[in-house]
């Protein structure tokens, strides 16, 4: 039963590693690198609309110093 496992256990370590390989090879790739930029600009500009007060209240408290 252990044995059966272990090979199970193995196999998936060994499709993750695949996938992560493939995602990586797509991620390096100019359309990747594309992609993730696309996917930041999105996140920091829903960042800065929800947090609009507590960068405002950053930046006022950052001028005085």
């Amino acid at each position: 039963m252990r044995y059966y496992r272990k090979k199970t256990m193995d196999a998936l370590r060994n499709e993750n590693k695949r996938l992560k390989e493939r995602i990586n090879l797509i991620l390096d790739s100019p359309e990747g690198k594309e992609y993730k930029r696309r996917k930041a600009r999105e996140y920091y500009r829903e960042y800065r609309e929800k947090n609009k007060d507590k960068i405002r209240e950053y930046q006022r408290e950052y001028a005085k110093i």
